[in-house]
């Protein structure tokens, strides 16, 4: 038995040490698949309990004005989130945090019931709830980096700009039209946390920076568009309109340096505006232009050679029947009109019958070269609208006369102005352009705009010819004479246009759209401006209520723009005493180029229409010929006495001003000539009025404005 001892205790070894051995390879089998079969899986479940992936979010690039003005950035704010895995108690937790940032205990929640995980609470937290929910410590809950949007001018160029929602995405405007440019994707980065929940920023998560979207160079002058902004809200208070717009242009490149529309919004806070007063109406609502348009009618007719600055059209003494029962009226009963005086007065009936001579397919054809009826080609934002221009074969008989005054079609005030501006650029149409370049975070520029040719529309010879005319127009004796400015001399036309019932399927006698369209300076425009006023009352004529705003604007805009003044005290308008007048009487038309556009002669008078004023003196000239609007009280001038009766009668005085009434304007020239005078004219014929007035005293260099009148017949 004892000799067997031996054998049993090595037997019992061997299968100690077998199940040692078993114990072993099952330790080393199970450490292979900790440390390697399944080492990253364990890894991750320990990242999981310490590290956190944060969403550094990218920042949205910046929108600036021609000077590199900031009009919209993005600055840094608090976000408030809470991550469900480090978070207990989340009920007492959101009872608490409901009560710092004023939200709802039940939503919070609700919403978090549906996560279990992360969740972002709210965004742009003040400094005082951010101070109050640290303050509280909670585990799991968290205050996050990320960005707002503001724009630090507040509402200025609020129509063009648009604003972005709470993600940051562009809604409206150029963040909208911008939105993949000024946006790049988030990145994604692990960070610690401890134990709390809290996220611990090490050296690497700190060196994070956020990446940055490229930035928008606009051609906005952040300084005329508040101008144009200011002016624009003030008339439409004043003048008891539901609506204005003021958009100005650089007529040699198209680049719109201001479009302001009223009312207006704060982006910062767009929510608290309607939607109705957000619309950029400057590209979005279509309107009848009105007498505007018969600049355009009028180009079109003196590109194809058909009538001249000096052809006479007779305006049928204010009634005109187009087809023998539709009628055409003017504002005064005008007998034979030059060209140039019926855009001087805005005559409806002698741009209608411009309109019929040129004939309904070519008045189309040059409305399209103009761009009416299309979109403009503005790249940025979209959202414009076409306007409306019948196809010819669809025109009615009438249709042809209509149009030439500005009724029975609509257009933007963008495509208006481009087409305005034009006329002041000899004839190229530009596409209009908003933004200049885009350039990336580091400054490289990654697209560029630069000015583009639409087409050539009318020749120099005759966008000099319709220039001169637009000159008489701001001039005494037009309808634009209040928007005209001495120190920068203005081509212009006036609108009035009723507005067309859709209900009641006629012209409205109480609704109008009052506009005014100018260029300055005159001799070489360097701005297009277009005013527009929706219902205007109780004065609704674009040449009362268009043109201070216009003369507002351009009197602050063009100093800005480094442009020079005229000489001091003087403009292209004024003719010395001492000029080379024609032996027919006639001078060249205030700011013409000779050769090109000359006044009115003794051939060409016209049939003079004076309101009555105090015992029987002339009142002031109202604005004339806007579409619609009814005729006003009026009587033919009538002299008495010859030429020579009335010339004689003019003694020569030394510092007294003489009494020039019936005198023509050859004799107003000798008389001024003798006391060394400067002489400001509108009108032709004999002289009706004057300033200074008879028996005043006067001084050499002294302007003396005289204002002539046609003889009946």
């Amino acid at each position: 038995m004892a000799r067997n001892l031996p054998d049993i205790m090595r037997k019992r070894l061997i299968w100690v040490g077998a199940v040692f051995a078993v114990l072993a390879l099952l330790i080393v089998g199970r450490a292979v698949k900790l440390q390697i079969v399944e080492r990253d899986e364990y890894a991750n479940r320990s990242k999981e309990k310490t590290e956190m992936t944060m969403v550094i979010r990218s920042i949205r690039g910046d929108i600036y004005d021609c000077h590199l003005e900031k009009l919209a950035t993005s600055v840094v704010s608090d976000n408030l989130a809470v991550h469900g895995l480090a978070m207990k108690n989340y009920g007492d937790n959101f009872l608490a945090l409901s009560k710092i940032i004023d939200m709802n205990y039940e939503e919070l929640a609700e919403r978090f019931e549906k996560t279990r995980n992360y969740m972002l609470i709210k965004r742009n937290l003040t400094e005082e709830e951010s101070g109050n929910v640290r303050a509280l410590n909670l585990k799991g809950v968290m205050i996050e980096k990320g960005q707002k949007r503001v724009y630090p001018n507040g509402p200025v160029a609020a129509h063009l700009l648009g604003f972005v929602g709470v993600d940051g995405q562009g809604l409206e405007g150029l963040e909208r039209a911008l939105n993949d440019s000024l946006m790049v994707p988030d990145k994604k980065i692990r960070v610690k946390r401890d134990k709390r929940g809290r996220v611990i920023m090490d050296s690497a998560g700190q060196a994070q920076e956020a990446p940055r979207g490229a930035s928008a160079i606009l051609t906005i002058d952040r300084r005329i568009q508040f101008i144009a902004e200011k002016a624009i809200a003030k008339a439409v208070v004043e003048t008891n309109a539901k609506s204005g717009i003021a958009i100005a242009v650089r007529p040699k490149t198209g680049e719109i340096v201001a479009s302001a529309v009223y009312p207006t919004f704060d982006p910062n806070k767009y929510w608290e505006t309607p939607v109705k007063s957000r619309r950029n109406l400057a590209l979005t609502d279509p309107f009848e232009p009105g007498s505007t348009f018969k600049i355009f009618t009028v180009a079109a007719a003196l590109e194809e050679g058909i009538i001249t600055p000096d052809t006479v059209f007779f305006c049928e003494n204010g009634t005109y029947k187009v087809d023998g029962t539709t009628s055409i009226r003017d504002t005064g009963s005008y007998g034979d009109l030059t060209v140039s005086r019926i855009v001087q007065v805005s005559s409806n009936i002698g741009a209608a019958k411009i309109g019929e001579r040129l004939g309904a397919k070519k008045l189309h054809n040059y409305l399209t070269r103009f761009s009416f009826g299309e979109k403009s080609g503005l790249a940025y934002p979209s959202g414009e609208s076409a306007g409306k221009l019948r196809p010819v074969k669809n025109w009615h008989v009438v249709d042809a006369s209509n149009l030439s005054f500005g009724q029975g079609l609509s257009t933007t005030a963008l495509q208006l102005v481009m087409a305005a501006a034009a006329i002041g650029n000899d004839g190229v149409l530009m596409r209009p352009m908003l933004v200049s370049r885009i350039i990336d975070s580091g400054g490289n520029v990654i697209e560029e705009r630069n000015p583009e040719i639409a087409r050539n529309v009318i020749s120099p010879l005759t966008a000099r010819q319709v220039m001169a005319m637009m000159r008489l127009a701001a001039v005494k004796g037009g309808t634009g004479t209040r928007g005209d400015i001495p120190e920068y001399p203005v081509a212009a036309k006036t609108g009035t246009s009723q507005k067309y019932s859709v209900e009641k399927g006629v012209y409205s006698h109480d609704s109008f759209t009052a506009s005014f369209v100018g260029l300055a300076p005159y001799e070489n425009p360097e701005l297009c401006l277009l005013v527009v006023l929706d219902e205007p009352w109780p004065s609704y004529y674009g040449g009362v209520v268009a043109a201070p705003v216009f003369k507002e604007i351009m009197e602050e805009a063009l100093p800005l723009l480094d442009i020079p003044p005229s000489d001091p005290g003087g403009s292209p308008a004024r003719a010395t005493a001492s000029a080379d007048f024609s032996s027919n009487g006639s001078s060249f038309a205030p700011g013409a180029v000779p050769g090109i556009l000359t006044d009115y002669s003794a051939a060409n008078r016209v049939r003079a229409v004076i309101p009555k004023g105090d015992k029987g003196s002339p009142g002031p000239i109202p604005p004339a010929g806007e579409a619609g609007v009814s005729g006003m009280n009026l009587r033919e001038a009538s002299f008495k006495g010859t030429r020579e009766v009335l010339r004689d009668k003019v003694k020569h005085q030394p510092g007294v001003m003489p009494d020039l009434s019936g005198l023509t304007m050859r004799d107003v020239k000798d008389a001024l000539a003798k006391h060394g005078l400067v002489m400001e004219f509108s009108g032709s014929g004999m002289a009706r009025d004057q300033d200074p007035r008879p028996g005043q005293r006067v001084a050499p260099g002294q302007t003396a404005a005289v204002r002539f009148a046609g003889i009946d017949g």
